[in-house]
């Protein structure tokens, strides 16, 4: 019986742990072997180690860096990992081959997991990468610029790969390991899928071997959704409270006359009153994502990839208000196919009622979301799960080098 183990180590929040649980279900059923080790297992228990699989803490980085370089590519992700300290970064490495010679898995699949895919140089392991596009960047000389629509941005690439890579020399070099000859040779030799539809894809320049195979968000999970009474469209809205424009947003939807369901998590109940107008409803817990779409007229988020997703695959205009960089990417996205409006970070005064109703009657929204949500009718978080399966058996005993 195969053993496959499965890793996560950047990232926050549910949607690495579901992605993984969902792959974990379907290869299991085939008769494998699935463990795992995961940032965070406070996160975990009721989802994994509830339906009886292992799993152990991740090696993570957890120092707060002072001053850390400003990085405008996959670098980025990296310095966040411990990537700028060579002994640092080689305790991690070490501790993540302490793993693998402990349960001498056949397949490691890392989800966000650079230190780790790092790590598993020159094992015999198959190694995958799965992830959205932002988590599997673009082969090329150079990691692609975030910013890729900046035409100054892409002359930063090599100058951030530079910075990194000798020190990632260095940690490799402390434990006898072979260097890298470019920083982006850190996915040379594993097999690579992401997790994601077309359309949402972070970055461009993907070879036509790429594979994107489809939605991971988990939809169906959480309370049920009730609406206010009331006439108007019907506005579902999922922010962050602590974001500095989110009393702005409530006061523009109070002002719209629509019927807005809010999922602030976080938000104290006397926030919620005070905030609160006669057609606004407040959800404290997460509420059942496909039964609150399939009722929306417009979606306020802040462009995470799966409430992203969601939306556009139940045909639904969307405003994106980004709280960081991989946010503005998926909103950018968005914006350029006529999908949603995407607002930037930090952007001054946004006229939120303004926005909102010209994806409200803007009929044009709408109908290109709808016509992304056709082409792929009928896909399923349970059918990527499928066909990420079907593509790790068939690498099945292929050694990486």
């Amino acid at each position: 019986m195969p053993r496959i183990l499965m890793v996560w180590e950047m990232g926050a929040n549910m949607g690495h742990i579901d992605r993984l649980l969902l792959t974990a279900r379907a290869l299991r059923s085939r008769g494998h072997d699935v463990s795992f080790v995961l940032r965070d297992l406070s996160r975990a228990h009721a989802r994994i180690a509830a339906e009886g699989f292992a799993m152990g803490q991740a090696p993570v980085w957890l120092p707060q860096l002072a001053n850390p370089p400003r990085l405008h590519n996959y670098t980025s992700v990296l310095a966040a990992a411990g990537w700028l300290d060579a002994p640092g970064l080689a305790g991690l490495i070490g501790g993540w081959r302490r793993w693998y010679d402990l349960l001498q898995p056949d397949v490691l699949i890392c989800d966000h997991a650079p230190t780790a895919l790092l790590a598993s140089r020159g094992s015999d392991m198959t190694v995958w990468t799965i992830g959205t596009s932002f988590e599997v960047p673009p082969r090329g000389e150079h990691f692609p610029p975030m910013a890729h629509w900046d035409p100054a941005a892409a002359g930063r690439s090599a100058a951030d790969d530079a910075l990194l890579l000798p020190v990632a020399n260095q940690a490799l070099a402390l434990l006898g390991l072979a260097p890298l000859r470019r920083l982006i040779d850190l996915f040379d030799g594993c097999h690579q899928a992401i997790a994601s539809i077309p359309e949402l894809s972070h970055y461009g320049g993907y070879g036509a071997d790429m594979p994107f195979c489809g939605p991971t968000y988990v939809g169906d999970s959480g309370a049920q959704p009730v609406w206010p009474g009331g006439k108007g469209a019907q506005v579902f809205a999922y922010l962050s409270p602590t974001h500095p424009e989110f009393a702005r947003l409530m006061q523009a939807l109070r002002e719209l006359g629509v019927r807005a369901l809010v999922h602030a998590k976080g938000l104290s109940p006397e926030a919620a009153q005070r905030l609160a107008g006669p057609q606004m409803r407040f959800e404290a817990q997460p509420v059942k994502l496909d039964a609150a779409l399939a009722e929306a007229d417009l979606v306020v988020s802040h462009g995470g990839l799966g409430t992203a997703t969601a939306a556009l695959l139940a045909g639904k205009p969307q405003l994106a208000v980004a709280n960081h960089m991989e946010q503005l990417m998926t909103g950018r996205r968005l914006g350029t196919q006529g999908l949603g409006i995407a607002v930037p970070p930090g952007a001054p005064n946004p006229d939120w009622r303004r926005l909102m109703s010209q994806l409200l009657e803007d009929g044009r929204f709408t109908a290109a979301a709808r016509a992304v949500a056709e082409r792929h009718r009928g896909e399923s978080a349970a059918g990527t799960a499928e066909r990420l399966a079907d593509r790790v058996e068939a690498s099945l005993g292929e050694a990486r080098h």
